[in-house]
């Protein structure tokens, strides 16, 4: 496969929302983009693309959090009851949220680390227990 036409389409594939899109823009037929798509290789770097497309855009919102956090607090306080009221819930919501999702990742943790102690310990060499 060309390296030219791979990397048109890498693109066309990244910009584009369908197949007909992707071929229109890289010059190279339906056909041939199927065919890409078929080789291991090509689809693994299409794959590897698209993930770092989307964890770029994941960093963007994560920089942007604390500057909505902000926004919302600031109109907690605005003259609409309405919309203060609704700023107060999702600010406590996602409160509650963050907590409970760094409780869970902490009892993964103690999970997961005593599983690999279990590991080490029934592999080691005097070790009769058996499973």
């Amino acid at each position: 496969m060309p390296k030219q036409n791979k990397e048109k389409i890498l693109v066309a594939l990244l910009e584009g929302v369908s197949i007909r899109d992707a071929a229109k823009t890289s010059g190279v037929s339906e056909a041939t983009i199927y065919n890409y798509l078929k080789d291991t290789e090509f689809l693994s770097e299409y794959r590897n693309a698209r993930r770092q497309t989307v964890e770029n855009a994941i960093g963007q919102m994560q920089n942007a959090a604390s500057e909505a956090v902000e926004r919302l607090r600031e109109l907690m306080f605005c003259e609409n009851f309405a919309v203060g009221a609704r700023c107060a819930q999702i600010i406590f919501e996602n409160s509650i949220r963050g907590l409970e999702l760094t409780d869970i990742l902490s009892r993964l943790e103690v999970l997961e680390n005593e599983h690999f102690e279990q590991i080490e310990e029934t592999a080691k060499p005097n070790n009769k227990r058996r499973f």
